[in-house]
């Protein structure tokens, strides 16, 4: 009788230290996971950071536009949301011009009715 509450308490801390593993080894795995998708948010952000100075130098150079003209139209972006705080204002969701209900997400058409929908290209 001792011998076998023993044994079964044994199996108990076994299946407990295989369950710690378990959640071990998928915590890693999340970790590796966010790691590579932080990888390659920051070569997509270097890649943008340079597209955009590319085409900045040729408006400077062929338009002769200045870094304080640049500066403020960054500025006058921003306030867009009435704060300076670096961040472009979030837009409400625009509404379905033929239903006049709220378009949902990025969709091509109304979910509605099925109207094509015409997105700015700047559009977030």
């Amino acid at each position: 009788m001792m011998g076998s509450l023993f044994t079964a308490s044994a199996v108990r801390e076994r299946a407990k230290i295989r369950m710690a593993q378990s959640a071990g080894e998928a915590a890693s795995r999340t970790d590796t996971n966010a790691r590579a998708r932080a990888e390659i948010l920051q070569f997509d952000l270097e890649r943008l950071f340079m597209i955009t100075e590319a085409l900045w130098t040729l408006l400077k150079e062929e338009h002769g536009y200045t870094d304080d003209e640049l500066m403020r139209r960054v500025e006058n972006i921003d306030l867009r949301d009435g704060k300076l705080d670096g961040k472009v204002a979030k837009q409400a969701n625009p509404l379905c011009p033929q239903c006049g209900r709220v378009l949902i997400g990025k969709r091509p058409m109304c979910l509605y009715c099925g109207t094509p929908v015409a997105r700015a290209p700047f559009e977030r």
